[in-house]
């Protein structure tokens, strides 16, 4: 069962993603802040992220941006109700960021394409498709 890490401080909103993820088969584990996600993303065993970018004590961007350094960086969505420019540009320069969804979006579309990137070969999960 595929390990999948959300970070977002809305207990609601990561409390209805997890929901969808455990029932399309998945494990879940949460952040609630970005602090706490930087940590967790080093814990072994995650095949994906989750990640919101309005977050305190981290943002988003800067948990995503911290994955550099890891020996495999698991691929990771990005959910998002606010994205400018300059930080999409800064989205597209970390090939593990493989998809952007704007809240709202279609819960179902999110889970199938969680379990495809949670269950995809890690040799292509540094190559981003957004």
């Amino acid at each position: 069962m595929p390990l999948v890490l959300i970070a977002d401080n809305d207990g609601a909103v990561s409390a209805l993603l997890a929901e969808v993820l455990v029932r399309a088969g998945m494990s879940v584990v949460h952040a609630q802040d970005g602090e706490e996600a930087r940590i967790r993303v080093r814990e072994p065993g995650l095949a994906a992220v989750v990640c919101d970018l309005d977050m305190p004590r981290a943002s988003g961007l800067e948990v995503l941006e911290s994955m550099a350094d890891l020996p495999f960086v698991p691929p990771a969505i990005v959910v998002s109700g606010y994205l400018d420019d300059s930080i999409a540009a800064r989205l597209a320069k970390l090939a593990w960021v493989r998809e952007v969804m704007r809240k709202p979006f279609d819960l179902l579309a999110f889970a199938r394409r969680v379990r495809e990137l949670a269950t995809a070969p890690e040799d292509v999960a540094t190559n981003s498709s957004f």
